[in-house]
């Protein structure tokens, strides 16, 4: 009668538990077992789910045990199993497509896609729409879970039945092992514990100007120069976040007002419920986890405790940022994560903490030596240019780049040589290249007006002014400075007659 009794009552409490789930459908069974007191041997007997069934009659059958026949006397015992079902879980769409992101997203892709889908599918912005509730529901579940790395994780590892199944386990005659999964808060509440109160205020009227766009409320962009990321600078930016109420000072309560104790959960901010044989810890209904009772919330924050505010913000900038680098800021009682973007230098070029630029010289430069001034990160250098500099050559200046952020001392800045070779020459000019050129070995090809002799020396064919006759006898006598200085006085005059002849 006892046993009867005991069975009917964990029956009714198994079925009670089986009509209030709505996420997860559970299945009991009542198992009664009977063993042989002497061979421990199990009759067969299949036991339904939810079904009791009186003690089978005696058993006529034997085994050989020891060598010798004995008739089964079987004695019953009682177990209960209880296990989720998949079935509820097998409509379910995978959480990641929900949410519409590869697996590899990261945190920050998973919350901005969470908001974006949040927003689509409001209830207040989609009145007319039947299924807004459910796929808003169904976006902010998806969120719960992969918004949690540990869940996340196990999450992926299980799969979309396994995560589910793995929330209520059962274990003979063990009883109820495992946690329940399902989220205990509501789709609205997890919307607003994320990104504020201020969505939900303003008579649920859902306004896009309450939010200022996702990345307002911790994450702001600034744009520096390529001069400002490299000296650093303060600079100052107009913020708009979420901070404690200056009225209120976070107290969530009316200035002069008193708060009480929550009863319902007695001030620890959590409720035992009951749900058939389950007993699970939940967020207060009443007080929402606050562990208060607020009897005249504060008239600016409505008893958020926090609002929208605008504030003027100056950043300390630190010299050597990159572009794309992230800093964390303090403002007031939130953080301000600040994303620097640095515009393109037309002169420099950014590796790390080394910068390169280009330098251009003229080829007697190049080729004779010399000196020449260019900018530099902080100050003017004076490059010295070692003689026969080839082309695209590089010049490395020590400890002349760009400070480290992450260490100590300056990266390098590195000259890049261009020679810059004449387009129009003078007939000074050009006759002193066609001398230099009869004189120059190792050139593989031709030059434009030499032609070879017959014993391989290079010799200038077209000399009007007899210009490069001049410097070559002036090249082949030894100490001539004199004649030097007469034949450059005879171009100059030939020069002159020919700019007069030329004249009408």
């Amino acid at each position: 009668m006892l046993f009867k009794m005991a069975t009917a009552t964990i029956l009714r409490s198994i079925r009670a538990c089986h009509k209030s789930s709505s996420n997860y459908l559970l299945k009991g069974e009542i198992t009664r077992s009977y063993r042989c007191k002497t061979c421990r041997s199990v009759p067969a007997s299949n036991i339904a789910s939810f079904s009791v069934f009186s003690q089978p009659k005696s058993c006529t059958s034997q085994d050989k045990i020891g060598g010798g026949l004995h008739q089964h006397q079987f004695v019953h015992g009682f177990s209960r199993n209880i296990h989720t079902s998949t079935s509820a879980l097998a409509g379910k769409r995978d959480f990641y497509q929900v949410l519409g992101v590869p697996k590899t997203a990261t945190q920050k892709d998973i919350k901005k896609a969470y908001y974006e889908m949040a927003k689509k599918y409001h209830p207040d912005r989609n009145k007319e729409s039947p299924d807004a509730s459910k796929k808003f529901a169904e976006v902010a579940e998806a969120y719960e879970v992969l918004g949690d790395e540990g869940r996340r994780k196990e999450y992926d590892t299980l799969g979309q039945a396994g995560f589910g199944a793995g929330g209520m386990g059962g274990g003979a005659a063990g009883g109820f092992q495992g946690q329940w999964q399902q989220s205990s808060m509501d789709p609205e509440e997890l919307f607003r514990k994320i990104f504020g109160n201020q969505a939900f205020d303003r008579g649920g009227m859902f306004d896009e100007s309450m939010f200022g766009g996702f990345n307002t409320a911790h994450e702001v962009a600034m744009d520096l120069t390529f001069s400002e990321a490299a000296r650093g600078v303060n600079k100052e930016i107009n913020v708009k976040m979420e901070d404690t109420c200056e009225r209120c000072k976070g107290s969530r309560s009316e200035p002069g007002t008193k708060t009480s104790k929550c009863h319902q959960c007695n001030g620890t901010g959590q409720e035992t419920v009951n749900t058939g044989p389950f007993v699970m810890r939940t967020t207060c209904r009443r007080c929402r986890g606050t562990r208060v009772i607020i009897s005249v919330p504060c008239i600016v924050c409505r008893g958020a405790g926090q609002t929208m505010q605008r504030k003027k913000v100056v950043v300390p900038v630190p010299a050597g940022v990159e572009d794309g680098q992230t800093v964390r800021m303090p403002v007031g009682s939130q953080e301000l994560f600040i994303t620097f973007r640095v515009a393109r230098s037309n002169q420099f070029r950014r590796d790390k903490a080394d910068i390169h630029s280009d330098a251009t010289i003229s080829f007697t430069q190049a080729t004779l030596g010399g000196t020449c001034k260019i900018k530099g990160i902080y100050d003017t250098i004076t490059l010295n240019i070692p003689a026969g500099t080839q082309s695209h050559a590089r010049i490395r200046l020590p400890g002349k780049g760009i400070s480290r952020v992450n260490g100590y001392g300056f990266g390098d800045h590195h000259i890049h040589i261009k020679i810059k070779v004449p387009t129009s020459l003078g007939e000074k000019q050009k006759a002193l290249l066609m001398a230099f050129a009869e004189e120059e070995a190792g050139v593989t090809g031709t030059v434009n007006g030499l032609s070879k002799t017959q014993d391989g020396a290079n010799i200038v064919t077209d000399d009007p002014q007899g210009m490069v006759g001049r410097i070559r006898l002036s090249l082949n006598t030894p100490n001539s400075q004199d004649f030097a200085t007469k034949v450059a006085d005879d171009i100059d005059e030939k020069e002159d007659d020919t700019k007069r002849s030329s004249k009408p």
